[in-house]
């Protein structure tokens, strides 16, 4: 192969590979609806897939100058085509209806969880890659496809692994987060499950009581109740304000947002309600310990100064882990495409 050949092919590749990249990085602000020019290289999601770009381009780059080798351009083309049909697929998920939002799997509207697994599988399709093109470097030996499999689903174990070590070791009793008072601060309860008969969960009541308190000890002056309805029942906002005004709360200092459904629509209606009003000078998001780090790392991705104040509510340890695992999923699926 000339060296002009090998030049021509690298270009091509590479621009195939930052074209892909950039549209990842759109789709990110689009799922979030925000614009592109918020896009900042600093939060953790970006240098992620960022990194894992360069280690696809870095090596493609010693293949292509190298006249011999276990790899060969059509793999690599196949790997880009498999790629792009799933990414816009991906994308697609999110323009189109093709499953109901009324249909819930374990508990998540329909067409968001086959988001979600479209997306998994783009990123499973470049950690394989990835892994693919490496073990090509450390080995003379053709690589095997069951074993780059396995070391991509290692991975991908170990980097929620990292992310519920990150939970579990973020204190929000901390310095940093401390609250001065003032009648300007607002809270902003983040919603959680309704019981049957409209009943608030133990989760969304303990939230509502970190509110009251707050209100109690003069530290904020009004609560934001945030969260949308559930199958069957009111809306989590509705049930908590009801068990708020049983607890005795001025109703004139709480305010109801009843139109989300998720963690991200919360903190974009923040985004869009609170973070420009004049007359709030602190937001303070109220959630579970296991729960914030998510909150935080979107309101980053939001470009929103928050603070944050914890529930006290206890949770046993089936629970605490079960739960702790699902927000690394969902942080992790966050990072990667802002879902």
């Amino acid at each position: 192969m000339s060296k002009k050949n090998q030049t021509n092919d690298f270009v091509l590749i590479l621009i195939l590979l930052l074209l892909q990249l950039i549209f990842l990085y759109a789709v990110k602000y689009l799922n979030q609806q925000l614009p592109f020019t918020d896009f900042s290289l600093l939060n953790i999601g970006n240098i992620l897939n960022f990194l894992v770009y360069i280690g696809i381009i870095t090596r493609i780059y010693f293949f292509i100058k190298k006249e011999k080798s276990l790899l060969n351009k059509k793999t690599i083309f196949a790997f880009l085509i498999i790629s792009w049909m799933l990414l816009l697929l991906a994308f697609a998920s999110t323009r189109f209806k093709i499953v109901s939002s009324d249909v819930y799997i374990l508990n998540q509207p329909g067409d968001k969880v086959l988001t979600g697994l479209l997306f998994m599988l783009f990123l499973i399709t470049l950690l394989y890659f990835l892994i693919f093109l490496w073990s090509t470097t450390f080995s003379k030996q053709k690589s095997k496809v069951m074993k780059n499999i396995l070391t991509t689903v290692l991975m991908i174990f170990v980097s929620l692994v990292v992310i519920i070590i990150y939970i579990d070791n973020i204190g929000y009793t901390s310095g940093r987060w401390a609250i001065s008072k003032n009648e300007k601060n607002i809270a902003v309860v983040l919603g959680a499950a309704v019981w049957t008969g409209n009943v608030p969960s133990p989760t969304l009541s303990s939230r509502v009581d970190k509110a009251l308190e707050l209100l109690g000890q003069g530290l904020i002056g009004k609560i934001v109740l945030t969260g949308g309805k559930a199958p069957g029942e009111l809306p989590e906002s509705e049930v908590a304000y009801a068990y708020a005004r049983a607890k005795g709360v001025d109703t004139s200092k709480v305010r109801i947002e009843s139109l989300t459904s998720s963690t991200s629509d919360q903190i974009r209606w923040v985004k869009n309600n609170l973070s420009n009003d004049d007359s709030v000078a602190e937001i303070i998001l109220i959630s579970d310990a296991y729960h914030l780090p998510r909150a935080i790392e979107i309101s980053k991705f939001y470009n929103l100064n928050t603070k944050v104040a914890e529930s006290v509510h206890k949770l046993n340890f089936k629970d605490l882990l079960y739960n702790k695992i699902r927000e690394s999923i969902a942080l992790f699926i966050f990072w990667n495409f802002a879902l």
